[in-house]
């Protein structure tokens, strides 16, 4: 499965190339074929001939300009993103490091002698050395999943222990945030089916959805957890009491760099635009799907729709 997801780019490589062969291509034999016709009926068919010919022509340099256009404006738009991924990837590791370079300098110059103030150092220097190795990890799985490396131990699972998993790793963003108390409801229909899933990177999943929802809340937050059987699926959905997604950009949520923009906040929430797609690839190697609900206002709902076991 995992070997699908490293296929998906070259897959919309060879779409894109069959296009372009077609309208390459197929003009070209049309072409020949009516080239064979008139020496095989002369000038009778003449006009229809040239007629034929121009229709061609034009078909084949509107179908070509149109596919360059679209081609040059994708590449330019993932170019664009990686730049800004690069430069937001280069911000997040360059803080943490000069935190760590300063407190280090400071502790080697003796500057603190008190014992109190010497551990609220370390403290922090350790904190920040957690941060760093959890984005440079972070960054290492994406590689992973792109190249179609990463495996999966698949179990079968219950669905309410992926949940808690997930929230277990979410709970200490909770206790930490001061702003306002953060409502967090935990909703799970009776006799769930089990699911097949590697549960440690099922539950990293939810806990990037979680985090999105916090990330792009306001102050008073309202996360809801919710899992309920739909068909043959088990559907697991994190929804949020934020601003929603507007339409044009729910369907590009889980492209790798992309970011939601939000004028609103002043501050823009931390990330690297990955969450999303690595949310996407994890769910895709263990044949499910994710989508997304929202309406300008109402908030915004992730689902991941998961088999279910007999």
């Amino acid at each position: 499965m995992a070997a699908q997801l490293a296929d998906l780019q070259r897959r919309k490589l060879r779409r894109l190339m069959t296009l372009v062969a077609i309208f390459a291509y197929g003009p070209s034999a049309l072409l020949i074929t009516i080239g064979v016709l008139i020496l095989v009926f002369g000038h009778a068919t003449k006009d229809v001939v040239f007629g034929i010919m121009t229709l061609s022509l034009t078909v084949t340099l509107v179908g070509g300009v149109a596919l360059t256009i679209v081609y040059v404006r994708r590449e330019s738009s993932v170019a664009q993103l990686q730049t800004e991924f690069v430069n937001k990837v280069s911000h997040d590791l360059r803080t943490p490091l000069t935190s760590i370079r300063l407190f280090v300098e400071t502790l080697q110059a003796k500057r603190l002698q008190d014992p109190e103030k010497i551990q609220q150092v370390l403290d922090i220097v350790a904190t920040e050395t957690k941060r760093l190795s959890e984005m440079v990890e972070r960054l290492l799985g994406w590689a992973r999943m792109e190249a179609g490396r990463r495996s999966y131990r698949l179990a079968d699972e219950s669905p309410a222990d992926v949940i808690d998993a997930a929230l277990r790793a979410f709970e200490p963003q909770v206790l930490t945030y001061d702003a306002a108390p953060i409502r967090l409801d935990r909703q799970l229909a009776d006799d769930l089916p089990k699911v097949r899933v590697d549960i440690a990177a099922m539950s990293e999943a939810l806990l990037n959805l979680l985090q999105n929802a916090f990330h792009y809340t306001g102050p008073n937050k309202v996360i809801t957890v919710r899992c309920q059987r739909r068909g043959p699926q088990v559907a697991i959905s994190v929804s949020d009491n934020g601003p929603g997604i507007p339409k044009h950009e729910q369907r590009r949520v889980f492209e790798k760099f992309y970011r939601l923009t939000r004028p609103e906040m002043p501050l823009q929430p931390p990330g690297t635009g990955l969450g999303l797609s690595m949310v996407q690839h994890i769910v895709a190697a263990h044949d499910g799907s994710v989508m997304v609900e929202s309406e300008p206002g109402q908030g915004a709902t992730f689902t991941v729709l998961l088999p279910a076991l007999p």
